[in-house]
């Protein structure tokens, strides 16, 4: 047996088996991203749906024998070119924006609208019978070496699998996601998948060649970029699904399912946004000297898109936004006073020194992708030690305007341990004090203006109530 194939390829077949299995990881919670969010919630039963299956394919193909059917043998080869066909039409739809976006509306649309329901479905639809049929693979191979090596044996192929794995890990994020986008790296599994059937068939032109070459061509329509053009994607990285509509003179920038931001020839934007320009930005548009202003989020690049005094410092993690937002939603190039700082803002805070007279937060865009990293003490803990004395924090929140659940109760008292005499506002009139409805979403807005000599604990009593030497002495 151990004549049939040559040791080297079967090394290979290993190694690529780990790049598939991560990288397929890797994709389901990308791809996933815009409609369940990027929690550990979500991610941990995505991680769960590899590992558990891996481990059972482990099993299973360690017990796997040649067995006799309509006086015909099912060898090994054929059960490895079996499970990877049948893998391969799994992780089409599993890792298919394109399927995605009919899967996941069609389950919210029918009151599936859970993200850990949505989630669990997903997985075992999609993701668990790919991974259990590949996890045979190492066992399944094992069968071709000599059995008097067999510890030996053993740690060359959990080294290559391990490898495979962490080199897809790598080149899947940092450099086909980050250099081609997700749809191509997507491809790339495809095609991997397709030579290791080539690999393992003896003859090329075989019927089980020639429908995997069907199967892969089919994924490969399905990701290309004429494909998904019709969801007006146009750009697809490793941290965004960018899309961008356009509604008579209003165009909308549309990140990983959420609207992000809004420009018409007019200079109309989001209604957030205009409010926030109108108590923070309107009334220092001629400072001098200009003022500092930090924006957390940077989406679109629409707020404070008109000033042209004040200094602003724009952080997001995604680099490519800049060009996008230049290109299709201001129709023109920020001006110098703009700067654009693409890298993860707690980064940015631990490195810089500057202070700030604005903070806007505005990365809070729907109530399911949120940054948990950025609903911390210790980062608002961060902004506060970036601001100017009378300096001004804005945060945009997703939540619940009538403190309705947990988080936006949980959010509200970890914002006002830090920034006390914090005031909120509620967007769009809908604020319903008798609305139990937890999932009612509105903007939230958080204005606090930084006193460093502000008395936070003193409260009034009955038996000590000095209000009367506090309050104001004027009358109108």
């Amino acid at each position: 047996m151990t004549k049939t194939i040559n040791i080297f390829p079967l090394f290979v077949i290993i190694f690529t088996e780990g790049y598939i299995v991560l990288s397929s990881e890797l994709l389901a919670i990308r791809q996933t991203l815009p409609y369940v969010g990027s929690g550990t919630d979500t991610i941990s039963i995505i991680i769960a749906a590899v590992l558990m299956p891996l481990a059972f394919g482990y099993y299973s193909g360690g017990n796997f024998t040649s067995r006799s059917k309509n006086h015909q043998y099912k060898s090994i080869r054929k059960k490895l070119i079996q499970n990877i066909i049948i893998s391969t039409c799994f992780l089409i739809p599993c890792l298919s924006y394109s399927f995605l976006t009919e899967f996941f509306p069609f389950l919210i649309k029918h009151g599936i609208n859970d993200r850990i329901i949505l989630t669990t479905l997903y997985s075992l639809l999609f993701l668990v019978t790919p991974v259990f049929l590949l996890g045979q693979t190492i066992p399944l191979i094992s069968n071709y070496f000599s059995k008097e090596k067999l510890s030996q044996i053993t740690g060359r192929m959990l080294f290559f699998s391990t490898l495979g794995s962490f080199m897809g890990s790598i080149i899947s994020t940092l450099v086909l996601m980050s250099l081609f986008g997700v749809n191509y790296t997507v491809c790339v599994v495809f095609a991997l998948l397709m030579m290791l059937v080539i690999l393992l068939s003896k003859n090329k032109t075989s019927k089980a060649a020639l429908l995997m070459a069907v199967i892969t061509g089919i994924g490969f329509y399905i990701n290309s970029s004429n494909s998904i053009k019709h969801l007006n994607i146009v750009e697809n990285n490793v941290y965004n699904t960018v899309q961008v509509f356009e509604k008579g003179n209003s165009r909308f920038l549309v990140l990983n399912n959420n609207s992000s931001s809004k420009y018409t020839d007019t200079g109309r934007k989001h209604l957030y946004i205009e409010f926030v320009e109108k108590l923070v930005i309107k009334p220092v548009k001629n400072a001098n000297p200009p003022k500092d202003i930090l924006v957390i989020g940077a989406g679109g690049f629409t707020f404070g898109f008109e000033d042209k005094i004040n200094i602003y410092d724009y952080i997001d993690i995604d680099g490519d936004l800049k060009e996008i937002a230049e290109k299709y939603i201001l129709k023109a190039p920020l001006l110098k006073n703009k700067n654009f700082h693409p890298m993860p803002i707690r980064a940015f805070l631990s490195k810089t020194k500057k202070k700030y007279d604005i903070v806007f937060i505005d990365v809070f865009n729907s109530g399911i992708s949120i940054p948990e990293h950025l609903v911390t003490q210790k980062f608002f803990r961060q902004i506060k030690n970036h601001l100017k004395d009378k300096g001004i924090v804005v945060s945009n929140f997703t939540s619940s305007p009538n403190f309705a659940n947990h988080y936006s109760q949980r959010l509200d008292n970890t914002f006002r341990s830090i920034f006390p005499h914090v005031s909120r506002h509620v967007l769009r009139d809908n604020y319903k004090p008798w609305n139990n409805n937890k999932n009612a979403l509105s903007n939230i807005i958080y204005i606090y203006r930084h006193q460093p000599n502000a008395d936070i604990n003193g409260i009034y009593t009955d038996n000590k109530n000095n209000s009367f030497y506090d309050r104001t002495k004027k009358t109108k």
